[in-house]
């Protein structure tokens, strides 16, 4: 017997060495998306060789999606305009929003499980995270069934997937139409991600409009995305209410509306849009389902109070002997260097950069951003490094050529938003256009160079760089912003 008693406790022993794990696995595999995990793959290849963007689209570093979730032949097209963006990002963290489509609890579900499975792999969830937000309202919860055969999660999951490595999720459904609650998430999530050091991405999952005609969709639709891109999600939240826009997700992008107007300023893209009539011709007559994407940039609080501040001449030093130091640790070391943050508070505020090499008074290699993706020292070091190996019009710099290049960082100010061509000044201001999915720039001393008057500038804008007509300046719906630069060189 007492064999018997030391034998049970040492299996008891044995079992409390183990913890079951708790993964929320891929229930829309084999129907909503493919089961074998090559052909998922194969089919997200071909999606992504499908995007069309701009170059300053492409170089976009997202800190917010608003994804479609329909069956992956349908949607799958337009999410991954944007997901195409996080290729070769890294990215720490993905903080999943999306509506429950059977339940309505007055209650915000949060996955707390350990794992989320889809047929390319397992993603950690971040339970330090998911465990915090749980322990702040009542009404924040895990039922698990919420999420189960949900489809508004899961159909983010295999694009994270194939453009990731190494991220944990937290995946939150909003079983709700609470406002006050929805407030509550939004100001929850804001706190997290203010203190945190990590790279988060968020993700608002939704469909658009559902069942219409095809002209009456893309009226309907236009209309909604107008006001998500402007961020007026006061008026957006009224039309829901009058039926004049539509999206099924819509609790869950009202609260991710709130974050990005936390962190961003009128820098929202339409990257792309389109219906299932656009994609399966044959479902026009049974009504479509609209699908956008939708990319919203970062702007910190630091970047917003710095963004008219001048670099004083430390600040330049700085900022040239740091590319200078990039550039030959990578020759020498062949991976980048890791640079401890500076006390200057415009250096570390998020600026948008081009690094440009010359040699014997000929371009050598030039890298930038349009749009300001990280702290500026970073940006500089960064943006040196792939100026000099990888710039495709040029081979990579070789140790025989670094004392040659000569050094020039361009600094833009934040873009702003315009209401009348009459604030552009030429010479001084960089114009940035957008219009739908189309877009282009040209940088101040483009005026210079020409010596254009402002309305040819315009024309030739609109006409040779965002491919629209060259009066589209002038239409409601075409958005103009205006920036600086600041550019100074190694002498």
């Amino acid at each position: 017997m007492k064999n018997k008693i030391l034998l049970s406790g040492f299996i008891l022993v044995l079992l409390a060495g183990f913890s079951c794990s708790q993964t929320r696995n891929s229930y829309l595999a084999g129907s909503w998306y493919p089961k074998d995990k090559t052909e998922l793959k194969n089919t997200i290849i071909h999606f992504f060789d499908g995007v069309e963007m701009d170059q300053y689209q492409k170089n976009i570093v997202p800190f917010g999606l608003i994804s479609p979730h329909a069956g992956i032949p349908f949607s799958g097209p337009v999410a991954s305009y944007g997901y195409s963006l996080l290729n070769n990002q890294n990215y720490d963290i993905v903080i999943l929003l999306g509506s429950s489509h059977k339940y309505n609890l007055g209650k915000i579900s949060i996955y707390n499980g350990d794992f989320y499975k889809t047929p390319l792999g397992k993603t950690p969830i971040n339970k330090k995270i998911t465990e915090k937000l749980l322990s702040k309202n009542n009404n924040f919860v895990f039922k698990e069934y919420v999420h189960k055969n949900e489809n508004s999660l899961e159909l983010q999951m295999p694009f994270l997937q194939y453009q990731l490595k190494d991220f944990s999720v937290i995946p939150i459904l909003t079983a709700t139409n609470n406002f006050s609650l929805l407030d509550k998430l939004a100001n929850s999530l804001i706190e997290i991600i203010e203190n945190s050091d990590k790279k988060i991405l968020v993700v608002g999952s939704t469909d658009m409009s559902h069942y219409h005609d095809y002209q009456t969709a893309v009226k309907m639709d236009r209309h909604t995305i107008d006001l998500i891109v402007n961020n007026e999600w006061q008026k957006l939240k009224k039309d829901i209410h009058l039926g004049n826009s539509e999206l099924c997700g819509y609790y869950a992008i009202y609260t991710f509306l709130k974050i990005m107007k936390e962190f961003e300023n009128d820098n929202a893209i339409l990257l792309n849009y389109k219906n299932s009539g656009d994609i399966m011709e044959n479902t026009r007559s049974q009504g479509v389902v609209g699908y956008s994407s939708i990319a919203f940039t970062k702007e910190n609080k630091s970047s917003k109070s710095a963004s008219r501040s001048e670099l004083n001449s430390e600040d330049k030093k700085y900022l040239l002997e740091l590319a200078r130091k990039s550039i030959k640790y990578y020759l020498d070391n062949h991976r980048l260097l890791k640079v401890n943050k500076p006390k200057s508070k415009i250096l570390n505020a998020e600026r948008a950069v081009f690094v440009t090499l010359n040699k014997d008074h000929n371009l050598r290699g030039c890298i930038g951003q349009l749009h300001a993706q990280m702290s500026l020292y970073k940006a500089v070091s960064s943006m040196s490094v792939s100026a000099a190996f990888n710039d495709h019009r040029f081979s990579p710099l070789t140790d025989k050529e670094f004392d040659d290049i000569n050094i020039e960082i361009s600094v833009l100010t934040p873009m702003q938003k315009i209401n009348s061509i009459d604030e552009i000044e030429m010479g001084k201001d960089g114009v940035y256009i957008k219009k739908g999915t189309k877009s282009g720039v040209f940088l101040p001393q483009v005026a210079n160079e020409t010596n254009w008057d402002k309305i040819t500038f315009l024309e030739n804008l609109c006409s040779h760089k965002a491919f629209l007509s060259k009066d589209a300046y002038k239409d409601d719906d075409t958005d103009i912003y205006i920036f600086q630069v600041e550019k100074f060189r190694e002498k």
